[in-house]
């Protein structure tokens, strides 16, 4: 019977340590640039998500001041780092029906431009109309921005 097994000369024994450190750097690489994308794929995850919570929100405030919910109007208080959405013809901080809702350290509201100024947007009941229009940005630590505009008739979009 013949022997199968073939000697393995001293030059064909597994890696050389020069075959090995390319290797790893390579894979060294490939998971740092998969970090990072992955973070970045989450902040603007995280952005897409709270403009769309604060869009729902301001929508619900206007078809509340529409619907005449409590008889009163309802608007959002904006903030550099959260919102408020509050009943009343004012902005009062601390009230028991005030919903804070505080952004992620990633984002912050910027370039609040609505007419008449300030950081307020109100819906008047019963036509749930503001005369706060204008637009605000949604901005990521990335630098990624999303531009919301409210209309005199309370159309929100973005």
């Amino acid at each position: 019977m013949k022997s199968f097994i073939k000697k393995i000369s001293r030059d064909e024994r597994g890696f050389t340590f020069l075959e090995m450190t390319i290797s790893l750097v390579v894979m060294a690489a490939i998971l740092g640039l998969s970090a990072l994308y992955y973070q970045t794929t989450q902040v603007r995850s995280d952005l897409n998500g709270q403009v769309t919570q604060f869009v729902s929100r301001v929508r619900l405030a206007q078809s509340d001041a529409k619907a005449g919910k409590g008889g009163l109007d309802h608007g959002v208080y904006m903030k550099l780092n959260k919102y408020v959405v509050f009943s009343g013809s004012s902005y009062v901080e601390g009230a028991d029906a005030n919903a804070v809702i505080d952004l992620p350290g990633t984002i912050t509201i910027q370039n609040v431009s609505l007419n008449g100024g300030g950081p307020i947007i109100l819906f008047t009941s019963p036509d749930g109309e503001t005369s706060n229009y204008g637009t605000l940005d949604f901005v990521s630590q990335d630098g990624s921005t999303k531009t919301i505009t409210i209309t005199q008739i309370g159309t929100v979009y973005y």
